[in-house]
């Protein structure tokens, strides 16, 4: 019988240990969890809804959604789709909407709805959980690994699976065996600072659709940008982040940002101010208002 110990308790590592012990039943399954809660990020995830996936419908290329890795993405997508995703948790019961942005929830709009289903799966399949168990080192021995605990106890299993998120290189580079290249990992998801003192009497205001481009970098996104007293941050700004992560980090995070306040062509800006002189002649713009400026 294989023993295979599964590092990291989030739903990556949750449903890796559902997913190969239905595959191989007879297989000793053990899932170690540095910390005291397992899938704590999950339950939090889309504000508390879980936003477990995207339909992908407004993708016309993974690389607008994966610049980094989009190469990988489409094997494991054609290897175990969105579609895949939803119906493994239909068989469970669970039942999904899709938002108009392509954002999917379960239809509870409940994350723990999704992280109990998971628990109960591991649960009634036999997968052993261990919470407070912290690996610090992997050790090859012969056909089997040799894990280092920070208690100062070793477990030895046959196959390892690493599911531990953003993790540091530097942190993996000490856990990892010699002779494994390690992709070094950058922040990604996050807001804005500008820096900008004329935004802050603006903040709190949402713009429901902007464009916000990077000179230069080839990265774009759009969205809802929300003004904060610091910035920028919204979705807008979390999926440039996302796209721009390498090219942020090599620029030590500081760069020029053009934000079009109505994602729209310059030509088609320019029609609709005409057309609104045209009808307003005799109006205040205040009085009026811009199109998408609300």
């Amino acid at each position: 019988m294989k023993s295979v110990a599964i590092i990291g308790a989030g739903a990556a590592g949750c449903f890796c240990a559902i997913s190969s012990k239905r595959r191989h039943p007879d297989w000793n399954i053990e899932v170690l969890e540095a910390g005291s809660v397992p899938m704590a990020k999950l339950a939090l995830t889309g504000g508390g809804r879980c936003n477990i996936t995207n339909t992908f419908e407004h993708v016309r290329s993974l690389k607008e959604v994966y610049p980094r890795g989009s190469s990988l993405m489409k094997r494991l997508l054609k290897e175990f789709s969105q579609n895949d995703l939803l119906a493994w948790f239909g068989n469970e019961g669970i039942r999904f909407t899709a938002q108009e942005d392509g954002c999917v929830f379960p239809c509870s709009q409940d994350a723990m709805q999704i992280v109990g289903c998971l628990f109960s799966l591991m649960d009634r399949d036999g997968v052993r959980l261990r919470c407070g168990t912290r690996v610090t080192g992997i050790v090859p021995e012969g056909e089997q690994f040799r894990l280092h605990l920070q208690s100062g106890k070793e477990l030895c299993y046959d196959k390892v699976a690493l599911c531990i998120g953003g993790s540091s290189s530097a942190f993996l580079e000490k856990m990892l065996p010699d002779g494994i290249e390690i992709v070094r990992t950058v922040p990604s998801l996050f807001t804005f600072r500008t820096g900008d003192d004329g935004l802050k009497g603006l903040m709190g205001t949402v713009v429901k659709a902007a464009r916000l481009t990077i000179p230069g970098s080839g990265f774009g996104s759009e969205g809802i940008l929300l003004i904060t007293d610091w910035g920028l941050s919204g979705p807008a700004a979390l999926k440039l982040s996302s796209y721009a992560a390498q090219y942020l980090y090599e620029h030590q995070y500081r760069s020029s940002l053009v934000i079009n306040w109505t994602a729209e062509s310059e030509i088609r800006i320019r029609e609709q101010l005409s057309n609104i002189g045209a009808q307003n002649s005799r109006k205040h713009v205040s009085s009026v208002g811009l199109p998408n400026l609300t």
